[in-house]
């Protein structure tokens, strides 16, 4: 770790993902991440023909992480398609490791917009999710 990474936590990791709709690529849908620690971060991008979205990770930097103090990081990932919402990801990241939302897996996504949401309990937190990890 370099001087420049001091203080520096990721409030989310980077993600990519594959959304289908009923085992269809899901093309064109507006697609937003939200994250909120200290600052609230708003982003926004649409899945390609394939049904793919990819969002770089994102960091802030405070001397928090390295208090002794719990840090909570909201983070949510809504799809929109066909006039309607869904929240494919939703997970109070307890970690300021990036990669640490799936114990060090980077997190690489096949979301079927149907699929129910599972729970998933990573580093002390949960990951509420419709996705699964590609292997």
């Amino acid at each position: 770790m370099s001087i420049f990474d001091a203080g520096k936590v990721c409030t989310f990791s980077s993600v990519r993902a594959t959304v289908t709709y009923e085992g269809e690529p899901v093309k064109g849908a507006r697609v937003t991440r939200l994250t909120e620690w200290k600052n609230p971060n708003k982003e926004i991008t649409e899945t390609d023909d394939k049904g793919i979205f990819d969002f770089p990770a994102i960091f802030e930097r405070s001397i928090s992480k390295y208090m002794p103090m719990e840090i909570v990081i909201s983070q949510q990932i809504i799809v929109e398609y066909q006039g309607r919402l869904f929240e494919i990801w939703a997970n109070g990241k307890m970690n300021p490791e990036e990669d640490s939302e799936f114990d060090g897996v980077s997190i690489d996504l096949d979301c079927e917009l149907t699929n129910e949401a599972k729970t998933y309990r990573s580093n002390g937190s949960l990951v509420m999710t419709n996705c699964t990890l590609k292997k």
